[in-house]
Parts: structure tokens; C-alpha cells; sequence
């Protein structure tokens, strides 16, 4: 996360490297990742943002990952906060 108050919206980037594995793997989740940072948009502030996920994320129940991103989404607007 880089805050950027220059920018007038949120710019969110994916990394997930081949270690996660192959394509078809890395574009699900890729897809994925970007319904949920939708619904968590508005509590966004204008930066870029780089979202990345482990190997052990594959096979991680939808639900399961939003409560993930939505700590994390937290845990980054808290340190703000402050």
C-alpha cells in the first residue's frame, strides 16, 4: 500500500508469481481477488495497492478469503488512523 493523495480513486494491482502455479490457478484467484476488493472499495483510500497471495492460499473457500482481505484491508486503514 502506497497512499497518494493525488490520485482521486484507489489503484489496485495483483502479484501472484508462478510459485503460486499455473495460469489457469493465478487468473482464478486474480479474479477473484478483484469481486471481493469491490465490495471493500469505498473503505479503499486513493494509493496503489498491491495484492499478492502464497501458494497455500489455492483452494481457500471464497468466504474464507474475503474474511483474509478484509482484515487486511483493516489492519492497513487502522495504521492510517493513527
Amino acid at each position: 500500500m502506497l497512499l497518494d493523495s493525488s490520485l482521486s480513486q484507489p489503484h489496485v494491482g495483483y502479484a501472484l508469481g508462478r510459485s503460486y502455479g499455473f495460469a489457469v490457478r493465478r487468473n482464478r484467484l486474480r479474479r477473484q481477488l478483484r469481486e471481493l476488493v469491490k465490495t471493500y472499495e469505498s473503505q479503499l483510500l486513493p494509493g496503489v495497492y498491491v495484492f499478492g497471495a502464497s501458494p497455500r492460499a489455492h483452494g481457500t473457500e471464497f468466504t474464507e478469503l474475503s474474511r483474509h482481505l478484509g482484515s487486511l484491508i483493516a489492519k492497513c486503514t487502522a495504521g492510517v488512523a493513527q
